[in-house]
Order: C-alpha cells, then structure tokens, then sequence
C-alpha cells in the first residue's frame, strides 16, 4: 500500500515540477529577435523570398482531357490516318508501305480540330517480309493526314483552345 501511495504522489507531482534547462530559456519561436540588429554576421545572413511572383501561364487542360483526345486519335482517328496511306498504296501500285509522322493541330473549345500542319512525315515502300525499298514522296499521305485531321471532333473538349501535337505511325511491320 505504501509503495501505491508513494507512486501516486509522484505521478501528481510530475505535472507540477519546472522545466528543465537554463534559467529564462523560453520557447519563442522568433528568438533571434532580439539580436537582428546587434549580429556582427547581418551581411552574411541570406534571406529567402517568402514569395515568387509569376508571370500567368494560361489556362491549364484537365489531364483527363488530355488522356481522352489520346485514347480517341488511337481508337477512333487513326483509322483515318491508316485509310489515307491504303490511298497512297493504291497510287503507288504496291501493298506494303509505312509512314512515321509529326503533326500539330488545335482543337477549340467546341472539340472541333482544325488548321493541321505535318511537322515530319517520311514514307516509305517495303518488301513482303517488311524489308525496306525505297521511299516515296509523301505530299500525298500529307495532304490526306491534313484534311482528315480538319474533319475530327473532340469529346470532351478542351477547356482553353489547346495545340495538340501527335507523332503516329502507320503500315506494316510497326
């Protein structure tokens, strides 16, 4: 019983006992206040900028948005791209070509595209087994991208009139 009351009495003393530490250290959290003005090191003190100003960058497109004009040119649109160079096989009178290209174009806030430019095309003719024989001018392939591209509708649309550049390929052996 007298150890019960000894622990009892300490564990209310506890609460009641000083801090320990030097005598008139506080728990301030702007201490170095009082010696700002009287620091022989104030020239070396670098301070940082509490805040960066911007310059505005826009209106941002929901990353959402952006996933869904991918997934649509991939599942939708590229077999518009694929009938374009069926076309240039036709004219150039073989059944086995591809092409590797860039395009840039908008889209505006209506999902419509529009004003397409091929940034890099290259097109090529190969054999049955996929083996390289020569490349072809692709001002045909690259008219055809372009007008297609003029025809395509996005949904969802982008929030702000937004550039889209996509780099597809088509043919065989890809």
């Amino acid at each position: 019983m007298k150890c019960t009351v000894a622990t009892f009495a300490l564990l209310v003393a506890l609460p009641v006992l000083p801090a320990c530490g030097p005598k008139g250290q506080t728990d301030n959290p702007d201490v170095a206040a009082g010696y700002r003005d009287n620091n022989k090191y104030q020239d070396d003190i670098v301070t940082a900028r509490q805040r960066n100003d911007y310059d505005d960058q826009g209106t941002a497109i929901d990353p959402k948005t952006l996933a869904a004009i991918e997934d649509t040119i991939k599942t939708v649109y590229l077999r518009d791209l694929e009938r374009c160079l069926e076309d240039e096989m036709e004219v150039q009178d073989t059944r086995f070509m591809r092409s590797v290209f860039t395009v840039q174009f908008d889209i505006d806030t209506d999902g419509a595209a529009g004003d397409a430019k091929v940034l890099d095309i290259w097109l090529r003719k190969q054999d049955a087994k996929g083996g390289d024989t020569g490349e072809v001018d692709p001002k045909g392939l690259q008219s055809c991208i372009m007008t297609n591209i003029g025809e395509w509708e996005f949904d969802p649309a982008p929030e702000a009139p937004y550039s889209h550049t996509y780099r597809g390929q088509v043919g065989e052996a890809f």
